[in-house]
């Protein structure tokens, strides 16, 4: 999460910037946010609700009002419920906007009306935060603010400078100043990896050896902190005596393509830290075994202390240490969290061939998964499908409104209000739309709460302007979450 200024000029926005008053964002933004001024004034902007008029995915639509798509919608969610029960009705709402109540309330109206939910995030997070909080239990890991107090920094299939931008800008800061080395793993010689002290071109699907190979160095050279160890971690002993004598240098390079001196020179210089920071890559868990992979590497800081240590061990995401009352807007009225699920990655297989019921109605909002979802020939091909009833509620005509049967026209985040969480550092904050949505466009929040409206929904939730809204989440929110104001 980057914390932004919009400039507006006579309801326009004309540039966005970081904001220098903020502690992390300082006045930087990444150039994908840069210019994000273009993106608001588009004029490829989908500016009012459409029908379609020709075959599905020829893109040919004609303009009809809110009022006659939503009473066609409902209409025909309606039907499709009496016919066939509230399953047969899938809603997909994912990652396009990033504000708690416009991403979460499409998963609570269909949450309340009891239809198929998408188990959302596997085709990005989901390995990586399963294979972390089996190893580590549900924490945020090290605060990235905290990179003033380490003396090494690991940047592991990471390419900070693209994607970690705040925290690259510490790094680099503190390398100018003192000399804070940095050793950088990714199989692509990234800006960051150009920058390095060390530099590891580690051969893709081999980060486990690596780590391993590296732990089998430190038990070596007696580098392990046992204190440590077992006070703090389980299973280190059947760790060392089973799989580490398999690890030795010749062999991880022989695994790894990394040559046996600097292998035994990143695990000194990783041993005789005081205080190393090891900043995790989400992309080594997307390949088979790829959550084992980052289960290793994570357990490297327990085997040297470094997750005792202000400054020290390691970090993936942060967003699972924001406990806050999601199930307010995610599960309005209670109940069991999900009555069936669509994998993410097995979407278009599930549009083809999902039974009892089948998918009858799909509703996506803030995502394009013709795509970017696997299989897309299979996804395009479940799109493509006529007694498939599809509305896509997007700011542009991407390749997956042109699918649909109803396009309905979304609010950027620029133009809604909304509560944020950051994912690489703990931070949250509220965002005031800058200016009014373009056209007839309106937000996922509040065509979340029309729709349940005209679905008879009275739950609460689905009256509240958003940022009554997002009070409710604070309500039962545990942590640190529990005392921001």
């Amino acid at each position: 999460m980057c914390s932004l200024i919009a400039h507006v000029d006579n309801g326009k926005v004309t540039r966005v910037q970081g904001d220098p008053d903020h502690p992390y964002t300082a006045g930087v933004a990444c150039g994908k946010v840069n210019r994000d001024a273009d993106l608001v004034n588009s004029p490829e902007r989908v500016l009012t609700p459409l029908r379609r008029s020709g075959p599905k995915g020829s893109g040919q639509f004609t303009p009809i009002t809110w009022d006659q798509a939503l009473d066609e919608i409902t209409a025909k969610w309606k039907a499709i419920i009496q016919e066939s029960g509230p399953l047969a009705l899938l809603g997909y709402a994912y990652s396009a906007h990033q504000g708690l109540m416009n991403r979460g309330l499409v998963s609570g109206l269909f949450h309340r009306l009891g239809g198929t939910r998408l188990l959302a995030g596997t085709v990005c997070d989901t390995c990586c935060e399963e294979a972390w909080n089996f190893t580590l239990g549900p924490v945020g890991g090290a605060d990235p603010e905290d990179v003033v107090h380490s003396d090494l920094v690991i940047s592991w299939g990471a390419d900070l400078a693209a994607t970690n931008l705040h925290f690259y800008s510490l790094v680099e800061h503190a390398k100018k100043a003192r000399g804070l080395p940095l050793v950088v793993i990714d199989p692509r010689r990234t800006r960051s990896a150009k920058n390095a002290d060390l530099y590891l071109p580690i051969r893709i699907g081999t980060d486990a050896a690596l780590a391993l190979g590296v732990m089998h160095i430190l038990v070596r050279d007696k580098l392990v902190d046992r204190a440590y160890v077992a006070r703090h971690t389980l299973g280190f002993d059947k760790v060392e005596r089973d799989i580490l004598p398999k690890f030795t240098p010749a062999r991880t390079a022989e695994i790894t393509g990394l040559p046996v001196a600097d292998i035994e020179k990143f695990a000194t210089t990783y041993g005789k830290a005081k205080a190393a920071l090891i900043r995790l890559g989400e992309g080594m868990t997307r390949l088979a075994a790829g959550g084992q992979a980052l289960r290793a590497v994570a357990l490297l800081p327990g085997v040297t202390g470094h997750y005792g240590v202000k400054g020290g061990g390691s970090i993936l995401l942060t967003a699972a240490s924001c406990d806050l009352n999601y199930a307010a807007v995610r599960r309005p009225g209670g109940g069991e969290p999900v009555a069936r699920t669509v994998n993410h990655l097995r979407l278009g297989e599930e549009l083809l061939n999902m039974k009892d019921p089948p998918i009858r109605a799909l509703f996506i909002s803030a995502n394009n998964p013709a795509v970017t979802c696997p299989e897309v020939h299979k996804v395009q091909k479940g799109l493509s499908r006529e007694d498939l009833f599809t509305v896509v509620h997007d700011p542009f005509m991407t390749d997956t409104a042109k699918y649909a049967d109803i396009v309905l026209p979304a609010a950027l985040y620029l133009e809604t209000d909304d509560l944020y969480r950051a994912y690489g550092a703990y931070w949250m904050q509220w965002g005031p739309a800058a200016v009014k949505p373009a056209g007839e466009a309106r937000s996922n929040f509040d065509v979340a709460q029309a729709l349940a409206k005209r679905m008879g929904l009275t739950e609460t939730i689905f009256t509240l302007a958003p940022e009554d809204a997002a009070k409710e989440l604070f309500k039962g929110a545990t942590g640190p979450a529990a005392a921001a104001d």
